[in-house]
């Protein structure tokens, strides 16, 4: 029987080199229970083609010399979620994800199911601070004056 032999340090059982670099990713911006959640999500397997458990992430980043995800990391670098840009814009998650799918705010995302990431200094610029502005001012005025004082 001839078949492959795996060379010097390598099992069969080895995680595929895209959810590697997946991972080296996405330890930048999340903790392992996140990242566990993302790759199941994504379809991607271990190894052993179990889903992904935090502890799995954990032993994979050991493994390849990941280092941890640290709170407030992806902050000290200028990035942030779609969640926290809307906050700093003051507008809506979903209005926040419109500016990100017409372009008018850059963003980027790892994969499906990883969150958007913001440069603060894209949130800063003009264009973008207008552009928040008028979507949060298109708020039709109600017909019925009760209501207009909870505007």
């Amino acid at each position: 029987m001839t078949g492959k032999k795996n060379k010097i340090g390598q099992t069969r059982w080895a995680v595929k080199a895209d959810v590697v670099d997946l991972v080296r990713n996405l330890a930048r911006q999340l903790p392992d229970l996140s990242i566990a959640a993302i790759l199941n999500r994504s379809g991607k397997r271990t190894g052993h083609g179990a889903s992904w458990t935090r502890s799995h992430v954990c032993s994979l980043r050991n493994i390849h010399g990941i280092s941890v995800y640290r709170e407030g990391e992806r902050a000290e670098r200028g990035e942030r979620t779609l969640d926290e840009a809307a906050d700093i814009l003051k507008v809506s998650r979903a209005t926040a994800y419109r500016m990100v799918s017409s372009g008018v705010l850059p963003a980027r995302q790892l994969c499906t199911g990883a969150p958007w990431i913001i440069q603060l200094s894209d949130l800063q610029h003009e264009t973008v601070r207008r552009e928040a502005d008028a979507r949060r001012s298109r708020r039709p005025i109600s017909q019925d004056p009760v209501q207009n004082p909870l505007l």
